[in-house]
């Protein structure tokens, strides 16, 4: 379990119930999950592959597969022909009724909630949120969980944990620090208030972390092992993914870019926030964020005005990110409508310059196909990841 994820309680296995757990301790062992992980990342793991990769003997990775199994984490599959000599080997499957995860991902104007279930497979739902209080938004969810678990034919009991992801960065009493309209939501213990309401233990991160761990499980990050992830929403953040996970830092906010603008370049960056305050005053009645792609449509020549404005601030960014964490590909994601994902790319420009002829590698710039509640997605990860992965 990762140190970084500020999670409730301190021993989360003392919430999950009976079924999931060994002997009353960790619910799998370091070798296991290092098999649950392979099997995770390449769905055509056969047995036979995953005993060449592991540092056991065949013995021992066969008997820890068949704990597996018998304990219904895995399938085995059909048989899988060898590409050189030898015999077949079974398809190795995670078994996606094992049990699920829940996520949400609280954001200015609204939550995003999901099941996930041991296979990755998810189902999600959203509702508006307009300053509601803490006990109301809770509630929601609450209502929520029981639709997308009746919808995945999953009880309550099958959940192993719930994440919790909200916009902000982690201050150092472990609570998070959010954009003006989640204010009443800093007094809030994240982690604690979301394990007791939910009798289940809780792991939280920002929902740019969040984002771009979905990205790196589902989306752009099967391509691409190191990316960064840029979040457009209410506010401007990232998400850093190294060799395939997720970049912390020594206090939880790695990717909190919006430490790299003075006061004054502030009311200038890429924030949709911002750019919903530009076409207010310009006259135009966008009522929220999710009003913005149909805004661009209308007024496009306001859209181009403050997409110049704030591109100088975004290539800083984009040059910063490249330096710092070398990445294969920065992801333009969030809730920003493609359209203006696409401006943006087209006026981005690296500072690069060759030096005796070459150019050092520069990453792709792509816009996220995913949509949805990604954040969600990629907090329901959170307690799978922590716990089995």
């Amino acid at each position: 379990m990762s140190a970084q994820f500020r999670t409730f309680p301190t021993d989360p296995v003392a919430l999950l119930s009976r079924r999931f757990c060994r002997h009353g301790s960790a619910i799998v062992s370091r070798n296991e999950r290092q098999m649950l992980s392979a099997v995770w990342q390449d769905p055509e793991q056969t047995r036979a592959s995953l005993t060449a990769r592991m540092e056991l003997t065949q013995q021992s990775v066969h008997r820890l597969l068949s704990t597996l199994h018998e304990d219904g984490m895995i399938l085995f599959g059909p048989l899988v022909p060898p590409k050189r000599k030898g015999k077949p080997s079974p398809r190795l499957l995670l078994n996606p009724r094992f049990g699920c995860a829940l996520g949400v991902s609280l954001d200015t104007d609204r939550v995003g909630v999901a099941c996930m279930d041991f296979a990755g497979g998810h189902v999600t739902r959203q509702f508006s949120i307009a300053g509601d209080s803490v006990e109301a938004v809770l509630n929601r969810i609450d209502e929520a969980f029981d639709a997308l678990l009746a919808q995945a034919r999953f009880r309550r009991e099958d959940a192993v944990g719930v994440g919790c992801a909200i916009a902000g960065y982690l201050m150092k009493n472990g609570r998070y620090n959010p954009p003006e309209p989640l204010k009443h939501w800093s007094e809030v213990d994240l982690a604690r208030r979301v394990s007791e309401r939910f009798r289940l233990p809780c792991w939280t991160d920002n929902n740019a972390n969040t984002a771009a761990l979905c990205e790196a499980m589902f989306g752009l990050g099967r391509s691409y092992r190191n990316l960064v992830y840029l979040s457009f929403n209410y506010g401007f953040g990232a998400g850093i993914i190294s060799e395939g996970d997720l970049l912390h830092g020594a206090f939880g906010n790695a990717g909190e870019i919006g430490m790299i603008f003075t006061p004054e370049e502030a009311e200038s960056r890429p924030a949709l926030g911002l750019l919903l305050a530009h076409l207010r005053r310009a006259g135009h009645d966008v009522r929220s964020i999710e009003e913005i792609g149909a805004a661009i449509g209308r007024v496009p020549d306001e859209v181009a005005v403050w997409a110049d404005r704030v591109a100088p601030q975004l290539n800083r960014v984009i040059n910063a990110v490249t330096a710092v964490a070398d990445p294969e590909c920065i992801v333009f994601g969030g809730q920003i409508p493609r359209p203006l994902a696409q401006a943006f790319i087209d006026r981005a420009e690296f500072f690069a310059r060759p030096r005796h002829g070459h150019i050092n590698p520069l990453p792709e710039l792509e816009i996220s196909t995913l949509g949805g509640e990604t954040p969600a997605v990629g907090a329901a990860c959170l307690p799978l990841r922590a716990l089995l992965f």
